[in-house]
């Protein structure tokens, strides 16, 4: 019996060690998830000079709530065209309020932008979260999805899916991974000439995604954060428009565009527009990260 007591007690200290070093990984990986979530959830942005200008432009109303913050420009009604927007990832969502106004604004229709709150700013954690912005809105008739970088890609995603439910899908500095060519939806796809974030060869690979009709706009002079407002991107080209002109440039195009296209019923909508090549609009001129 002593002999067992000895062997049992030799052992002890080993079965201490043995513990510590399991405690110690486990808490290795608490703190890399800890700290993994806490790099994504602080995003990038937003600029909060350029938020507070949209604030206090009386020709605009923005309206923050649970799923995500909207821009408007009067009462939402059946005639209003509305666009779902997923943000870039690691972007804070309140980053694209101004290129949302800039939209609004180009729109000869009434217009609502809703950019979406993602978790922890990745859209790939709720691709599907558009939903909630269509209940949220059950007036509005023409919807369109669309979304920056990681975000178009999870906007095409959930437009895949979902195409029933929508009129057009918009991509902002960013490309489809999932086919939607038979899909019946308008499609727009704005890139920046200065873009040095996107994967360009992949963007272009990934155009037989799109519908035969879909429209290319390439912006001169707009990199892959003048799409947003907050601050330089790791990784990206120098713009030669100013981050406010970049984001009028790609509002114009959006904005006339979603008028064109989302103005009409699906049933009668006009697909006058092909883009067997691309079209550079001049104008003075999927990517994790954005």
């Amino acid at each position: 019996m002593r002999g067992v007591l000895d062997a049992i007690a030799r052992r002890l200290p080993e079965r201490r060690t043995l513990a510590f070093a399991g405690g110690a990984v486990v808490l290795l990986v608490g703190l890399v998830v800890a700290g993994g979530a806490a790099y994504f959830a602080a995003g990038l942005g937003p600029d909060a000079d350029a938020v507070a200008a949209v604030e206090a432009d009386p020709n605009v109303s923005v309206d923050r709530m649970a799923v995500g913050t909207a821009v408007r420009d009067g009462p939402v009604t059946s005639s209003t065209v509305g666009l779902v927007y997923y943000p870039g990832g690691r972007v804070d969502h309140e980053s694209y309020v101004p290129t949302a106004a800039e939209i609004v604004a180009a729109s000869d229709r009434a217009a609502l932008v809703v950019v979406v709150d993602m978790p922890l700013n990745l859209a790939v954690l709720a691709p599907d979260r558009a939903e909630r912005v269509r209940e949220r809105y059950p007036e509005v008739d023409a919807w369109a999805v669309g979304g920056h970088s990681l975000g178009g890609a999870m906007a095409c995603r959930h437009a895949a899916g979902n195409a029933e439910a929508y009129d057009a899908l918009v991509l902002h500095a960013a490309y489809c991974d999932r086919d939607v060519s038979e899909s019946g939806l308008d499609a727009l796809s704005v890139l920046g000439g200065a873009d040095g974030v996107i994967d360009a060869e992949r963007e272009r690979a990934s155009r037989s995604n799109l519908p035969a009709d879909a429209r290319i706009v390439e912006l001169d002079g707009v990199n892959h954060a003048g799409f947003g407002a907050y601050g330089p991107q790791p990784g990206d080209d120098p713009a030669s428009l100013s981050p406010d002109a970049s984001r009028r440039a790609v509002g114009n195009a959006t904005g006339t565009w979603l008028s064109e296209r989302g103005a009409a019923n699906r049933d009668i909508r006009s697909r006058s527009v092909s883009t067997a090549g691309s079209e550079s609009v001049r104008s003075a001129a999927l990517d994790v990260a954005g």
